[in-house]
């Protein structure tokens, strides 16, 4: 598991981490939750990775079509530094450091242009790894009261 996505393979996993951090930073009342959302966040991928060479082209890219201005960085912590990690079946809550984690270090650590072929070519995975995570948090948002604003 690496960033608390269920794969073993870090350019999967990077691919999975940006669309994460893309779309728990939009603008919900600009873009809202509906059935055929998926599917469009399917093609908004594609038509941003056709487009780019590299991970910071595709963000720009992908965050105007998700109505997302920035990316909050504490939707990167939440993924980058496990705040919310799986145990088994238990969630536990690791303490952070004050330093604010962007996804500089993680972009600097990974291969662009094969980021860019798994969010082409296999962006159906990374969609199913991003709801996976996102279904994953549900019952822990719930039962701990989490909210955009806690994290």
């Amino acid at each position: 598991m690496i960033y608390n996505f269920d794969t073993d393979d870090k350019s999967v996993a990077t691919a999975a981490l940006v669309v994460y951090a893309t779309y728990r930073s939009r603008d919900r009342k600009r873009f809202k939750v509906t059935p055929e959302m998926w599917g469009q966040i399917q093609r908004f991928i594609k038509a941003a990775a056709k487009r780019s060479k590299n991970i910071p082209q595709f963000i720009d890219q992908f965050c105007k079509k998700m109505s997302c201005d920035s990316i909050n960085p504490k939707w990167v912590e939440v993924a980058v530094k496990g705040r919310l990690f799986q145990s088994g079946s238990d969630y536990i809550d690791i303490p952070q450091p004050d330093k604010r984690q962007f996804l500089t270090e993680v972009l600097n650590d990974v291969e662009h242009k094969q980021v860019i072929r798994h969010l082409n070519n296999e962006t159906q995975y990374i969609v199913m790894l991003v709801r996976d995570r996102l279904e994953t948090e549900k019952p822990l948002e719930s039962t701990f009261k989490i909210d955009d604003d806690d994290i």
